[in-house]
């Protein structure tokens, strides 16, 4: 297919390695003074390091929209700030919560998704809707966690018979 919708990705798996492609960037700069570890596609058990961050794919839903076989994707994604740093429990909290509100404003820096390319978008547009802060348990360790969960959507075309 060409036209406005033709680089537009339906697969979820390419719009996460997109958002880890652009973190892993900036993962050095995007706060003034935490520095990302590791960025990773899909949560982890074990963090090296910390802060470190962790993209999940979500949900999509498709819905025929518009011309015939035009598709709206909606897509979910997850990104996971973890922290556990040895100092009060805090200011673990307050930097955690800094850290994502830093990448919150990051990513709308780019609502297409163009990772630095206009004329490659994946998305129409895309944003962080939701920010969860909270508690993760993994494999002995209690870190603190900020979900954020980053919403976007594109159209493709299914293929005609």
């Amino acid at each position: 297919m060409t036209g406005p919708y033709s680089t537009y990705p339906g697969n979820p798996k390419l719009v996460a390695e997109r958002i880890v492609t652009k973190l892993n960037a900036v993962k050095l700069t995007v706060h003034p003074t935490l520095d990302i570890a590791t960025v990773y596609y899909g949560d982890q058990d074990r963090f090296p390091a910390t802060p470190s961050v962790c993209v999940e794919p979500g949900d999509k839903n498709r819905t025929l929209q518009g011309a015939p076989n035009m598709t709206q994707n909606d897509f979910e994604m997850f990104i996971l700030v973890y922290h556990n740093k040895v100092q009060g429990n805090q200011n673990t909290r307050k930097e955690v919560d800094d850290l994502a509100y830093s990448i919150e404003q990051f990513m709308h820096q780019d609502l297409q998704l163009t990772n630095g390319n206009p004329s490659d978008p994946y998305m129409i547009h895309g944003f962080v809707a939701t920010s969860e802060s909270g508690y993760a348990f993994k494999a002995g360790t209690l870190y603190r966690v900020v979900r954020l969960t980053w919403r976007g959507r594109n159209k493709t075309s299914l293929p005609t018979a």
